[in-house]
């Protein structure tokens, strides 16, 4: 577990921050869910599968933007932030466009 969170730009903390922290993660993610669901309608897939997408696409992101290397002058956590807000949102919209098309 320690090599995922350092692999994700995460800092080792002890087991009760780690807790708090998921459960702000699994918070955001469904709030961001449902805003999700209301703003797509038909075109999305439920308030807990936008999630997961959101999630999902906001991992996948932040890892690539880590392995690609970029080095910008801004905070490297703010970087990150929106990198893995724009990736979820990109994965959420890709999700979305499928799903009507095919």
């Amino acid at each position: 577990m320690r090599n995922l969170m350092i692999m994700l730009g995460l800092p080792d903390m002890p087991t009760a921050e780690f807790i708090v922290f998921i459960g702000l993660v699994a918070g955001s993610a469904l709030l961001l869910g449902w805003i999700a669901d209301a703003i797509l309608r038909d075109a999305g897939f439920g308030v807990i599968p936008n999630a997961f997408i959101l999630l999902g696409g906001a991992i996948l992101g932040a890892l690539a933007w880590q392995r690609l290397g970029y080095v910008l002058r801004a905070d490297r956590n703010m970087v990150m932030a929106i990198v893995g807000a724009a990736s979820g949102i990109a994965a959420l919209l890709a999700g979305g466009v499928m799903k009507r098309f095919v």
